[in-house]
């Protein structure tokens, strides 16, 4: 694969590939090999023209149809395993038609990708702050919640370990940013909900699921429910922009399903747009 490509390919559209950017800035080049996934080429008179990173998760790169063919035919042979199609909608589907894998456990085919440039309408919650190792209590149970919530499935039916330290490491890392209460909208002790043992409990979460040095992607987005529609997320999640700005990268940005209406006003009155469209499908 040719390195100046790939950094060319993905400087064009940092915020599209920003999963492919952070393997780059890990690796340096464009041979990335690693025990999660490689970075495959497709050429053209001996040039490159697209990549495909195939691993737990797949995600094209300047996809072409003949390169989707291509690794549609290795993928085939290869036969279904557990992972996700994530990336550009036009490339992820038409890569999706021609896998012959069966129904997959979750297709979301239009998911509006958004950049935090616009000024907002609304004013930050400097109630949000970063999480702290000590909580993964709280933020785990209120993670899988999110999670069941947005996917349809828990992340922990085939064992918690996994997810837990992938949480964990997100609280680690100062990757985190949270409201928590002890007390609920009406001003008496909160619901344990989604943590049964605790007083306190999580109500707002966000984290940067993915870091590079051009952008951070908002990920994990979750309001409890019973603050919903009190007006709470947008000014949490400009809050959590804001502080990721200012520490991490001057780009943020974050993928909503296009259904979910409610988290589309919550972003636009937060400052962010639409620049493309992505696609997910989980296997």
């Amino acid at each position: 694969m040719d390195t100046q490509w790939l950094r060319d390919t993905i400087s064009a559209d940092p915020a599209g590939y920003a999963y492919i950017a952070r393997l780059f800035e890990h690796t340096g080049s464009a041979e990335i090999d690693t025990p999660a996934g490689r970075l495959w080429g497709w050429f053209s008179h001996g040039r490159p023209v697209s990549a495909y990173y195939i691993g737990g998760t797949i995600m094209p790169v300047a996809a072409t149809t003949g390169g989707n063919a291509a690794v549609a035919r290795m993928l085939n042979a290869r036969g279904r395993y557990m992972c996700s199609l994530v990336g550009p909608a036009n490339a992820v589907l038409d890569l999706h038609h021609r896998l012959t894998w069966g129904v997959p456990r979750v297709l979301r085919s239009k998911q509006p990708l958004l950049i935090a440039d616009r000024q907002p309408d609304t004013a930050a919650d400097r109630r949000v702050r970063l999480g702290r190792p000590e909580e993964i209590d709280i933020v785990f149970e209120a993670a899988v919640h999110m999670f069941t919530e947005e996917v349809g499935f828990s992340p922990i039916e085939m064992g918690k370990s996994g997810y837990l330290h992938r949480v964990r490491g997100l609280l680690s890392a100062g990757e985190t940013f949270l409201i928590t209460s002890g007390h609920g909208p009406d001003g008496g002790p909160i619901r344990r909900y989604p943590a049964p043992e605790s007083a306190e409990q999580v109500v707002f979460k966000a984290d940067v699921g993915i870091r590079s040095e051009q952008v951070a992607q908002i990920q994990g987005v979750w309001v409890h429910p019973d603050f919903r529609g009190r007006g709470l997320a947008a000014p949490a999640v400009l809050a959590a922009t804001e502080q990721v700005k200012a520490t991490m990268s001057p780009l943020v940005s974050l993928y909503v399903n296009a259904f979910n209406e409610p988290a589309l006003r919550t972003y636009r009155r937060a400052g962010y747009r639409q620049i493309g469209t992505y696609a997910t499908v989980i296997y």
